[in-house]
């Protein structure tokens, strides 16, 4: 299996930060009241913390598992960019906040990764046909 010349650390990339999205996605639906204190008190669209919250939880289990699965990854980068922007804007400074800075790094190196680096060879049904992938581009 070739995965290209930076092909391995693509792999870890999207896989570490799927595993933090799916992790605290998963948190955020078993242990609510743990995360709640970090919303702020008023939400758009008129929207309760409450429901903000589990909807929240929902989206970065999803984004988390599409990462992991290697599903529309520029897409998922892309949420996840907006989202910890959006997270480091309403929550300003604090004791997490060099933890979004790191994953919003991984999120904005996945998103601008070169396509030709991103094709890779998990499994059968992933593979690409012959004749559009040359050995150049591994």
């Amino acid at each position: 299996m070739k995965y290209g010349r930076y092909g391995w650390s693509y792999i870890f990339m999207s896989w570490g930060l799927g595993i933090v999205f799916l992790w605290i996605g998963l948190d955020i639906l078993v242990h609510p009241t743990n995360w709640i204190g970090f919303l702020p008190e008023n939400i758009p669209l008129g929207l309760s913390r409450e429901r903000a919250l589990f909807l929240n939880g929902i989206a970065d289990a999803v984004a988390g598992s599409l990462l992991i699965l290697h599903w529309w990854p520029r897409l998922i980068s892309g949420y996840a960019i907006l989202h910890l922007l959006g997270i480091l804007v309403t929550n300003g400074i604090d004791a997490v906040i060099i933890r979004d800075v790191g994953l919003l790094g991984i999120a904005l190196a996945l998103f601008f990764w070169p396509t030709h680096y991103r094709r890779h060879r998990w499994w059968k049904f992933w593979q690409r046909s012959s004749s559009s992938y040359t050995e150049e581009e591994e």
